[in-house]
């Protein structure tokens, strides 16, 4: 009877610790944001990140053993300088996956052995996520952001592809309190009282319209997007491109621009290219703001929080006069990813 009950807690042991290891690593279907079923394991263990955002986020989410390797290119190699070669010791080793436009290549990318590639797609059809689904039989997690409930379900979703859900839930948790540092002031302000914003990407006329993530940036300023002023057809593009006669037709209180190495709101203001701007409001007031650092000021990551309060403080300096920017970019960072910045000392 005894060598009978023993058998039987042997079977019992045998039958837990299988079950152990399919709770360890288990197959499951997640969505990404074009909305297409994904097959993965998770945790995924061989991942490789070609957008930054993304792998910022996955970074305050997951462990950095599972990265296996990084796009190479100019962006990413941009975040050596960041709190990231601090969190991953083996981060520039990664950056090996090469690019040719927007085209990567799949020999290199072969050559990191992926069980999954993040990158970023506006469509199906994208000619990457095709290329690596077909060529190399990996699976593919399409990253689009056009909302900032969007940089939320990207929490979400490296929270499942991780395995650490639990994790995710303090990052937005963490995410929200910093959110409402903001809004605690911008949300009493009436419509009435809000300066309409003119969002000036890299290529100048290119601005941002009502049904993006930059919109959503904005209202939680305190702004309006001024492109809800606009022709109906133009302002629901998610990346609009007006002409000059339509920016002075609009007249923005200001103008935000994205991070421009070859222009400053200096030379918005008083350069002879932009003369024809001189009468609207926002460079007659000389109210032109940029994103000074569009790695650490990234709303389309979990830094979204720090993005808001900066183009906030812009906009509002008198009434988050209280906060200091420097001060809580530094406490983000420690709650987010444990490392101080700009020292990039561990916490």
């Amino acid at each position: 009877m005894k060598l009978l009950q023993y058998f039987l807690l042997a079977v019992a042991f045998c039958m837990m610790l299988a079950g152990s290891s399919v709770s360890a690593s288990e197959t499951i279907t997640i969505k990404d944001d074009l909305g297409r079923d994904v097959v993965i394991s998770s945790p995924a263990s061989r991942l490789v990140f070609t957008m930054e955002n993304a792998l910022k986020t996955y970074y305050a989410v997951g462990d950095p053993k599972n990265v296996a390797a990084l796009k190479d290119d100019q962006w990413m190699r941009k975040l050596m300088e960041d709190v990231f070669p601090v969190v991953d010791s083996d981060f520039e080793k990664k950056i090996s996956v090469n690019i040719t436009g927007d085209q990567l290549n799949l020999e290199s990318l072969a050559k990191s052995n992926p069980d999954l590639v993040v990158l970023w797609a506006s469509t199906a059809q994208d000619p990457n996520l095709l290329a690596i689904e077909d060529t190399l039989n990996v699976p593919t997690f399409a990253i689009h952001v056009t909302s900032l409930d969007d940089v939320y379900r990207q929490v979400d979703s490296m929270g499942q592809i991780s395995g650490n859900s639990e994790r995710a839930d303090a990052v937005k948790k963490i995410m929200d309190r910093y959110v409402s540092l903001t809004t605690r002031v911008t949300d009493n302000i009436s419509e009435s009282d809000r300066p309409t914003v003119f969002w000036m990407w890299t290529d100048v006329y290119g601005t941002a319209g009502v049904k993006s993530g930059i919109n959503d940036l904005i209202k939680e300023a305190g702004g309006v997007n001024v492109m809800k002023f606009a022709e109906k057809d133009a302002q629901e593009l998610e990346h609009p491109v007006i002409t000059q006669e339509t920016l002075i037709k609009l007249n923005p209180d200001v103008i935000y621009m994205w991070y421009n190495e070859n222009l400053d709101p200096e030379d918005i203001i008083n350069g002879e290219e932009y003369k024809g701007w001189k009468d609207i409001n926002a460079v007659k007031n000389k109210r032109v703001y940029e994103i000074a650092n569009p790695f650490l000021f990234d709303a389309f990551s979990p830094r979204m929080p720090l993005a808001l309060l900066h183009v906030a403080k812009d906009l509002y300096p008198d009434r988050l006069s209280d906060i200091d920017l420097n001060e809580t970019v530094d406490q983000y960072n420690v709650e987010m990813w444990g490392v101080h910045y700009p020292s990039m000392a561990k916490a």
